[in-house]
């Protein structure tokens, strides 16, 4: 198989790595934020303003190294999610790819070096929702569809920080600050159900690129402003969004030597292992999900990002070593091509089937997720 490593490596300032560094888990919930960020930034050391911040910001989603700017959804509150896997023969597999991306309920989507090569992420509604989707993936590819849900999630954060510049960033944890509410705020009016799903599907594509997106947004829901980032807080507060700022695509970084470890663990073990294997420090994802007999032994995932392959072989050896884990079964699915990536769309579609080719998504423009 041909490994189609991305290469087009963004060229990001010094300015730039700070705010992702600052901005990944608190991007601010106020008028201005990105005033708000230039004065965190301020309070270490790093000089800059408003419309610096934001040209910036912009152009990181122009070298499309941003997925977007917003929410990352707990898939178990917002609706139903499941990681899926095809064996696809490698001739086939780009057609295939393309196939799956058609699916506005698949939001990540790359290769693996494995007999199953094409690991994709399915969200929907509900349950009813989301198997309508998978029975519409088999039926268009004539595969049978590797489906496996989480069980139990041990350590989930994509928002590690990352060093392309050679100088580390000064960070002011800004991580999960509470909006603090006047008591004027009592006499906001609370949003409707009707305007919940609205004001979700509209932040779930990211905010719009304006100094003012809650205000954009307001207008274009007929809200206040004060309402959508009351709202978009309490969502933070009830856990629905687990974090809310820069969703970055890795792999536009130099992030392409990327795995996923799984290990075969009995479950007698799982919850001990598990908890000191989610404590490792390269380790940015961990997750129980079930063993699907005889074809996949595995029921414990973890990923590992990183810039260089021989180093995260490294990592992945030593991890073993010291958790004691030599003797356990184990597999190491590195990425090799990112066919798609966008934030998780969670509303009710229609019917979960595919679109029209001519809406098909251009594979060759896409980030990555978790790969």
């Amino acid at each position: 198989m041909s490994k189609n490593m991305t290469k087009d490596i963004a060229d990001i300032s010094q300015l730039q790595q700070d705010i992702i560094n600052n901005s990944q888990k608190g991007f601010p919930l106020t008028s201005q934020p990105y005033k708000t960020i230039a004065e965190q930034l301020a309070k270490v050391n790093i000089v800059t303003n408003e419309l610096k911040v934001f040209l910036a910001i912009d152009d990181l989603n122009n070298q499309e190294v941003l997925s977007r700017v917003g929410p990352v959804f707990d898939h178990k509150k917002a609706g139903a999610s499941t990681l899926a896997a095809l064996a696809v023969p490698a001739k086939d597999l780009d057609k295939i790819a393309g196939i799956v991306n058609q699916f506005d309920q698949v939001n990540h989507n790359y290769g693996r070096e494995h007999v199953y090569n094409l690991w994709f992420v399915v969200t929907a509604s509900d349950m009813v929702a989301l198997n309508n989707t998978l029975a519409n993936i088999e039926l268009l590819t004539g595969l049978a569809v590797l489906v496996l849900p989480m069980e139990a999630s041990y350590h989930i954060d994509l928002a590690f920080s990352i060093n392309v510049t050679g100088v580390e960033s000064a960070t002011s944890n800004q991580e999960n600050q509470p909006v603090t509410f006047t008591d004027s705020d009592s006499d906001v009016t609370s949003l409707t159900n009707i305007e919940k799903v609205a004001l979700r599907c509209a932040i779930e594509k990211g905010l719009p690129t304006s100094l003012l997106p809650y205000q954009v947004i307001a207008q274009q829901l007929s809200l206040t402003e004060q309402q959508v980032i009351m709202q978009i807080s309490l969502w933070q507060e009830e856990g629905l969004i687990r974090r809310f700022g820069l969703v970055i695509k890795h792999r536009k970084l130099g992030y392409d030597a990327n795995a996923m470890v799984v290990w075969n663990i009995p479950n007698d073990d799982m919850d001990g292992i598990a908890q000191k294997l989610a404590k490792c420090a390269p380790v940015s994802l961990c997750y129980q999900r079930p063993r699907r007999l005889p074809d996949w032994p595995y029921n414990l995932f973890c990923m590992i990002h990183g810039t260089d392959r021989a180093l995260v072989l490294q990592q992945i050896d030593q991890i073993t070593e010291q958790l004691g884990l030599e003797s356990i079964q184990k597999d190491v699915l590195f990425s090799f091509k990112a066919y798609k990536q966008h934030g998780a769309r969670y509303g009710k579609t229609k019917s979960g089937k595919a679109k029209s080719s001519n809406n098909a998504v251009n594979s060759s423009q896409q980030g990555q997720a978790h790969g």
